[in-house]
This record gives structure tokens, C-alpha cells and sequence, in this order.
């Protein structure tokens, strides 16, 4: 989807998907990645997730390609008094010069075409023994009927099979399928099939 749907979608000041973070993300990272630590969020969106982990003491860099995403994540940022370096960028052209403890997606879903860069730009990004912590929705969202969001197609999907095919089963930490309740504002709300994944980049 282009920047335009989302700077749309990001323009009121209502946050679409809320202010609190993803469960999973925030259950997740702290037993995997201690403080200090560097955090990037991919496909940040309005700032939910960096918010919370600056607040939780990370060192947090939110990155998305829609501008009003990221000036509502530094208006959340200043609100709740933490710092989060943001970046305006297509995470696909996207040209980065360091490296991250942890990188975190929350439903970022690309084209089928794209997401290989991706996941490739995941596993160059990420610090020696670094960690990502990602959720997506599965192709049952669809084919189920769950009404709780997510791309209207069923190609945008991500499947374990994909994941295990672009992330080397040895850095494996986590990978399920699970039907689970969403609760993020106005657009994720309700029953969910979502796929899961931790994956620790080798030493």
C-alpha cells in the first residue's frame, strides 16, 4: 500500500490501532533482549510500540513511510516524556549504516515480491546475537473469517512455511500459528489468526 493510504489513515488525531503496544511484543522482548539495548521498530505506524519501549528503558528507532505516522509517534513521544529517534523512510530503499540489539514488527505485511528484501534487510541489521520479535497475520485471517483486520488480500499473508524458508531454522527461538484476541483501537479489534515469530541472529 502506498504512504498516501496511511498518512490518511494516520491523519486524525484518534491513534487507529490505540496507544498501548502489541502484547506479543511487549510480553516478548524484555526476557530476550536486556536493558541497555538498541530497538528498531519496522512499520512503526503511529508509535504505539516505540513509545512503550522507551518508556521502558530501550534506546528505541521507529521507522515508516508515512509521515503522519511519525509525527504522531513524536507527538506520543514528547506526551509521555521519552525520546524515540524516528525515520522516515520505504523500509525497502531504505539505507541503514548500524546495526540493532532487536528489530520488532507488528503486522507489517508487503507484497509476496517484497518481503524477501525484508527479511534479508532483518537478518543484515540485526547486532550479533540480536533478536527479532515479529507478528503478522496468516492467511486463515481470511480464510476463516476473522474480522479483526489486516490486507483485504490473501497473497499479503505471511505463513511459517515462508519464515522458515528466509530465517535459518538454527536461530529459530519461536514460531507459531495461533488464533488469538486483538485489542488495538478501531482497526484491530476482535478474533485474529496471526503467526509468530522470534529469531536470533547467530554470534
Amino acid at each position: 500500500m502506498k504512504s498516501d493510504f496511511w498518512d490518511q489513515r494516520f491523519g486524525s488525531d484518534a491513534y487507529a490501532y490505540g496507544v498501548a503496544p502489541n502484547t506479543f511484543l511487549a510480553e516478548t522482548l524484555p526476557a530476550l533482549v536486556p536493558l541497555p539495548a538498541d530497538v528498531i521498530e519496522l512499520g512503526a505506524g503511529e508509535g504505539r510500540n516505540a513509545v512503550f519501549f522507551a518508556e521502558q528503558g530501550y534506546r528505541v528507532t521507529a521507522l515508516d513511510y508515512s509521515r503522519a505516522g511519525i509525527e504522531k509517534t513524536q507527538r506520543l513521544a514528547a506526551s509521555r516524556g521519552v525520546a524515540v529517534e524516528t525515520i522516515h523512510a520505504d523500509v525497502l530503499r531504505w539505507r541503514p549504516e548500524r546495526r540493532w540489539d532487536a528489530v520488532l514488527l507488528s503486522f507489517l505485511h508487503l507484497p509476496p515480491p517484497a518481503r524477501p528484501a525484508l527479511y534479508r534487510k532483518i537478518r543484515e541489521i540485526l547486532a550479533p546475537g540480536g533478536a527479532l520479535v515479529a507478528e503478522w497475520f496468516r492467511p486463515e485471517q481470511i480464510t476463516e473469517g476473522h474480522k479483526s483486520g489486516g490486507p483485504p488480500r490473501l497473497e499479503m499473508m505471511v505463513t511459517e512455511e515462508e519464515l522458515r524458508a528466509h530465517f535459518p531454522e538454527a536461530g529459530i527461538r519461536r514460531l507459531e500459528s495461533v488464533t488469538r484476541t486483538l485489542d488495538e483501537g478501531a482497526h484491530h479489534a476482535g478474533s485474529a489468526a496471526v503467526v509468530r515469530l522470534v529469531w536470533q541472529a547467530p554470534e
